[in-house]
C-alpha cells in the first residue's frame, strides 16, 4: 500500500493530516531540521505526537536533517538520549548528515533511517552505499524523472520516495547558499530567507553602454517592473499522480511544514482520494474538477509537474504568489447534542454562507448555511469573535469533527 506523507510543522498540522487522509506525518524536532522557523516539536510534544499516531495506526517520521556544525553536536546527542529515554520513538528518522545518523545508530539503536531528498541521490550505487550504512528508505531528488524513478525503485536497493506537491527550491535538493551570502542565513542549518523569491532586475554594469548583451547583474528591485528571476514554481502532481503511483515509490509526500492546518488538510484530502482512485481504478483516472480548484485556492505560485515529465521550464518569471481562494473561518471540535461546536478563526456572521472543507473522504467541499450563533452558555449572537468555542445550529448540512469553515476570498464577511 503506498502512503501518502503530510507535513506536520505543529500538532494542529498533524491532527489535519490524520484527520483529513495521511498515513504519516514528518515533524521536526526541535531546531534540527531544515525548518528552524516553523514551530517544531520539543521532546514532550513530540511523545505526545507519537503516542495520537499510534492510537490511530499512522506513522510520525522525525526530521534530523540539519547539517550541524561541531557546536550543535552535543545539544543534539542531548535531544537524542531525552528521545531515547522517553520510549516514545518515531517510526523513522529522517537525516542527511553522516555524522547525525552515526549518533542515531548510537544513542537510538535500531530506529530505522530514512535520508533527506537534501543529499540528492541520483544513481545505485549512492543508494547502495546508504543501504550499507542501515539507511532503509530514500527521498529521491525532485530532479529526476519518472522512469528515473521507476528504475531506481526497481532496484530494490531500498524503498523509495518522492514529493508530490509543494514548494520547490531553484537549486539542485536544495543545496543554496544565497542566503549565506545575502544575510548570514544558512540553508543546510533551517534558516533558509529565500532570496529566490525576491523580486529582481536585471540593470547594466556600466551605465554609459546602451542595452550590452553581457555583463549585467542583478538587483533587488521593489518596483512593478521588476520579475522573479529565481523563484521556482510549486509542484503539483496530480494530473500524472498515476504514473507516479506506478513508478514503484512506497511514499507520496506533501510539502509544506510552514503551511497552515487549513493548507494541509485541503492539500492531503485532494490527494486521499485521488491516491484512493489511482489504486482502485487506475485505469480510469481523471483528476476530479474539485480536486483542481481546491488546490488553485489555495496560496501557492504557478503549479508545475517539476521534472516529472521533462517539462523544460521550471520558473515562473511574472508572479510569485497567486491569491488564496479560501480563508479559514473555523473548525468543527465536537459535535454536542446534535450541534457544532467550532472553534473559531476569523469572524463570521450567523446567515453567512460558509464553504465546508469535509473530512469524509467521498465527500466535496460544499456551501453551507445556518440560522443562528449561540455562546457556550446558549446566549445567541451576530457574530462569531476569534479565538472563542460557539456553536451554530440550524445547519443546512451535517457536519462532522475536523470539517473546516471557509470563507471564499473576496466575499463579504
Amino acid at each position: 500500500m503506498i502512503e501518502l506523507l503530510a507535513p506536520a510543522g505543529s500538532f494542529a498540522c498533524a491532527e489535519a493530516a490524520f484527520t483529513h487522509g495521511a498515513d504519516a506525518v514528518y515533524a521536526g524536532i526541535g531546531k534540527f531540521n531544515l525548518r528552524a522557523h516553523s514551530p517544531n516539536f520539543t521532546i514532550e510534544e513530540f511523545s505526545k505526537l507519537i503516542e495520537l499516531a499510534s492510537s490511530i495506526n499512522k506513522h510520525v517520521y522525525g526530521v534530523l536533517n540539519i547539517m550541524p556544525n561541531e557546536d550543535m553536536l552535543p545539544a543534539l546527542e542531548n535531544t537524542l538520549r531525552e528521545l531515547a529515554r522517553s520510549k516514545r520513538m518515531p517510526h523513522a528518522f529522517i537525516i542527511s548528515d553522516p555524522g547525525v545518523l552515526s549518533l542515531v545508530k548510537t544513542i537510538c539503536p535500531g530506529a530505522e533511517l530514512h535520508l533527506s531528498t537534501q543529499n540528492g541521490v541520483f544513481n545505485s550505487a549512492s543508494m547502495r552505499f546508504w543501504a550499507s550504512q542501515g539507511v532503509s528508505r530514500v527521498i529521491l531528488p525532485r530532479e529526476l524523472n519518472i522512469e528515473q524513478i521507476r528504475h531506481l525503485s526497481s532496484l530494490n536497493i531500498m524503498q523509495t520516495e518522492v514529493f508530490v506537491h509543494g514548494a520547490m527550491c531553484v537549486s539542485v535538493s536544495g543545496r543554496c547558499l544565497l542566503g549565506t551570502y545575502f544575510n548570514a542565513r544558512h540553508p543546510n542549518l533551517g534558516d533558509c530567507s529565500q532570496p529566490c523569491r525576491l523580486k529582481y532586475r536585471i540593470t547594466p554594469d556600466d551605465p554609459t553602454v546602451n542595452f550590452p548583451h553581457e555583463g549585467f547583474i542583478a538587483e533587488e528591485s521593489t518596483d512593478d517592473e521588476s520579475v522573479y528571476l529565481l523563484n521556482s514554481k510549486d509542484l503539483c502532481t496530480i494530473g500524472i499522480l498515476p504514473q507516479i503511483v506506478q513508478s514503484g515509490v512506497v511514499s507520496l509526500k506533501i510539502e509544506g511544514r510552514n503551511k497552515s492546518s487549513h493548507y494541509v488538510a485541503s492539500v492531503v484530502k485532494v490527494y486521499r482520494e485521488a491516491l484512493d482512485l489511482c489504486i482502485s481504478d487506475p485505469q480510469n483516472y481523471k483528476a476530479a474538477k474539485w480536486w483542481t480548484e481546491e488546490l488553485e485556492a489555495l496560496d501557492h505560485r504557478t503549479y508545475t509537474t517539476g521534472f516529472y515529465i521533462g517539462e523544460p521550464v521550471k520558473q515562473d518569471l511574472f508572479a510569485s504568489k497567486a491569491q488564496a481562494g479560501y480563508r479559514l473561518v473555523a473548525t468543527v471540535k465536537a459535535i454536542v447534542n446534535g450541534r457544532p461546536v467550532i472553534d473559531v478563526k476569523n469572524s463570521f456572521s450567523s446567515f453567512e454562507s460558509l464553504n465546508v472543507l469535509p473530512v469524509k473522504n467521498s465527500l466535496a467541499p460544499y456551501e453551507l448555511t445556518f440560522k443562528h450563533i449561540e455562546e457556550l452558555d446558549g446566549k445567541i449572537c451576530d457574530r462569531a469573535i476569534p479565538n472563542r468555542l460557539f456553536v451554530i445550529d440550524g445547519c443546512s448540512e451535517k457536519l462532522r469533527v475536523g470539517d473546516m469553515l471557509r470563507r471564499v476570498v473576496g466575499d463579504d464577511a
